[in-house]
């Protein structure tokens, strides 16, 4: 091996991106949107649910106990900083334009919808709640995975 092959550039991530020799193409128009409106659906969700929990619960027709909104306030995090990264993964001056980044943050998000999904329908089939809830939490979990599905395909 060259001495040049072995070192490492600081600025990139540990494991080097297999696009690292090429310049990515732009993203089209719908990965683009999908990216884009999951990422403020995200923000705009965690958002609600850190600042007021029980407020944000209502609107999914869960009642959120003040006893529990430590729990809701958790999710409201993750909801913040899974739409803070993406919005800032794209690089459009890092080698590959940052799809690696893209790539991983939504692999991220659809792991978490497809977890709360499968949390909704536990939770109506259990009992623990009720079907509209469940429907509206999973539902929206579910809108979530797909355009996290959509934005992916196009990278």
């Amino acid at each position: 091996m060259s001495p040049s092959s072995t070192t490492h550039n600081q600025s990139e991530p540990l494991i080097p991106s297999k696009l690292s020799d090429e310049h990515a193409k732009p993203l089209s128009y719908t990965t683009s949107t999908a990216i884009r409106v999951l990422s403020v659906a995200r923000i705009a969700l965690g958002a609600s649910t850190l600042i007021a929990p029980t407020w944000t619960g209502t609107l999914f027709l869960y009642s959120i106990p003040a006893s529990a909104s430590i729990l809701a306030r958790l999710y409201g995090v993750r909801e913040l900083a899974l739409g803070e990264m993406l919005i800032t993964a794209e690089d459009k001056s890092s080698p590959g334009g940052g799809r690696r980044e893209l790539r991983r943050t939504l692999l991220a998000c659809i792991g978490s919808d497809a977890v709360d999904v499968c949390s909704a329908v536990f939770a109506v089939a259990t009992g623990a709640m009720d079907i509209v809830p469940g429907a509206l939490s999973g539902g929206g979990a579910a809108v979530l995975m797909v355009l996290g599905c959509l934005g992916f395909s196009g990278l």
